[in-house]
């Protein structure tokens, strides 16, 4: 069980443990089904989540801070948050009635540029002064010597990681951890059925099923431990993906688990539980096999164009609060606007042509007045762009870029700052006097339902912008929304942030929609960023299906 920082520490000094950030309740729901819980409680979590779970404004109070590492600075604060987190857990303590067995030490520090060993030490210093002597603290990394070496430390019991592969290859990687381990069990901590996606990704490298329960058959054979990742897939809903060097994480993170993001079950899960079924010497026989929860396509959705990104879009949002002027552009963490969107705005002084940004994070929309000029791009697997020739650049006109924070970089870790963090110029000169609006989710909500009544349809001219419909669900369940033909951006239901949808780059198409965000009468709300789909003279249309779509284009079934 990971709990990342930021989603309980969204903003400095407010902590957050209601509704899906209520950990006690999701460690009773794991003792009620009578299973161990072993947390993973960071301060660093991976896990392909936003920053790897560390909170945006460490880098705001101190721009230069050294993450994950003996750095004071650091080590306050993470002190500060384990006064709260290691509190609460210590009620569900196994010594104290709960199912909590084991805590692990950051995650995969072995992996880490700084090998500060002082950093773990004080880490496992502060577990044992919250949660006692004995209880059982443990260590995973990567097994090789070089992982290990930095990644263990000296009160923690070091485990390791590593997917399907031969049985020279598990003997090899148990021996490493032997030698970190001479005594004590031997543990494989995130066993890999499947592995995460990337946008733009074009194949997967999984293993079959043979492949997983080959490898699990003899590890158990050699009385090791196994806990699978991920045994039920997840869902990135919102921003709170996290990225690679390359490119961000998608929405989902089904992962191709055994179980899938919707719960679903799926042939590598049969399989799994019939080797364990057949296991004479496991006493824990397998229940019966549930169903699957009900999933239901609403068909079509007529969406109205209600606002288009342009200049009444950033009248109506330079009103709101989260604004601020300044001479030259700040990024979102000046601005304290942690995820999603920023609008830079400002009205020329001087004509000119060429637009350049030369360090801008993650993807920036230029509009001249109400017209799409292009899109900036840091980086986005091989491909980057910092300026753009501008059409109608003249005094007077008013230069908007809305930038997209995709998600701050998970390994390595790195002080990812977003937004404008440049000069911008035209023709070589600097271009000044910014107002910068954060968009935040209930802004983005509030702006559809105040534009609603108002058209603007005659402004736009690219298709980009505020998208609105409304559905009834006769019964609630499970569904997909599918936004094929469109083109990219940011979907909201009932006020739920459901997450970035991206078809015309892949590989995922639809996006997972749980009941519990449902209504009968349902509103949707879309913010696009590239062009509208299936659209007609008055309307474009989405469709709710009853299944998910994702477009792999090449195919391999050989596991790295």
């Amino acid at each position: 069980m990971y709990i990342p920082w930021n989603f309980h520490e969204v903003y400095n000094g407010r902590y957050l443990f209601n509704g899906q950030r209520n950990i006690t309740r999701f460690i009773e729901l794991a003792a009620s089904n009578q299973l161990f819980v072993l947390v993973r409680i960071g301060p660093y979590i991976c896990a392909e989540w936003e920053n790897g779970g560390l909170p945006w404004w460490l880098i705001r109070k101190y721009n230069d801070i050294h993450q994950r590492t003996s750095d004071k600075r650091f080590l306050k604060e993470v002190k500060v948050w384990f006064d709260v987190l290691l509190p609460i857990l210590n009620a569900q303590l196994l010594k104290n009635g709960g199912p909590i067995l084991m805590v692990q030490v950051e995650n995969e520090y072995g992996s880490h540029y700084a090998c500060d060993k002082v950093y773990m030490e004080q880490l496992s210093d502060m577990i044992r002064y919250y949660l006692g002597t004995d209880i059982i603290q443990y260590t995973t990394d990567g097994s090789s010597e070089s992982y290990l070496k930095c990644g263990t430390t000296t009160n923690a019991y070091p485990t390791i990681d590593f997917g399907p592969t031969t049985q020279q290859n598990v003997n090899a990687y148990f021996a490493m951890q032997r030698h970190y381990a001479p005594h004590g069990p031997l543990v494989n901590s995130e066993f890999y059925p499947g592995w995460l996606v990337l946008w733009g990704q074009k194949k997967q490298n999984l293993p079959s099923i043979t492949e997983i329960i080959d490898t699990a058959d003899y590890m158990y054979h050699l009385g090791a431990n196994i806990n699978f990742y991920m045994f039920h897939g997840g869902t990135n809903f919102g921003y709170w993906n996290g990225a690679e060097t390359t490119a961000p994480v998608i929405t989902s993170y089904d992962y191709t688990a055994p179980l899938t993001e919707a719960g679903d079950l799926t042939p590598k899960y049969l399989a799994i539980r019939n080797w364990l079924a057949n296991k004479s010497d496991w006493p824990y026989k397998p229940g019966k096999i549930p169903r699957d929860n009900l999933k239901i396509g609403y068909g079509s959705v007529k969406l109205k164009e209600i606002l288009p990104l342009g200049k009444h879009f950033w009248e109506l949002i330079s009103a709101s609060q989260n604004c601020r002027t300044t001479k030259y552009p700040i990024s979102f963490e000046q601005l304290e606007h942690p995820f999603g969107f920023v609008m830079y705005n400002t009205r020329l002084k001087f004509d000119g042509t060429n637009l350049t940004i030369p360090l801008m994070k993650d993807r920036g929309y230029v509009i001249i007045d109400n017209e799409l000029q292009g899109v900036l791009v840091n980086k986005f697997e091989s491909y980057s762009k910092h300026w753009m020739d501008l059409r109608g650049a003249r005094v007077g006109a008013v230069l908007g870029i809305l930038v997209e924070n995709q998600g701050r970089q998970t390994i390595p870790t790195i002080n990812d700052f977003k937004g404008i963090l440049s000069n911008v110029t035209l023709d070589g000169e600097i271009i000044d006097d910014w107002i910068q609006c954060g968009l935040q989710t209930k802004l983005i909500v509030s702006l559809a339902w105040r534009a609603k009544e108002w058209s603007y349809l005659n402004e736009n001219k690219n298709g980009i912008g505020l998208y609105m419909g409304n559905f009834y669900a006769n019964r609630l369940a499970d569904t997909f929304f599918n936004p094929i033909n469109w083109g990219k951006g940011q979907v909201f239901i009932n006020g739920h942030n459901i997450g970035r949808y991206w078809p015309s780059v892949g590989p995922q198409i639809t996006l997972y929609v749980p009941k519990p965000f449902l209504k009968h009468n349902n509103t949707i709300i879309v913010l696009e960023l590239e062009h509208a789909g299936n659209c007609q003279k008055q309307f474009c249309t989405i469709n709710f299906i009853d299944h998910p779509i994702f477009n792999f284009t090449e195919s391999q079934n050989n596991y790295a």
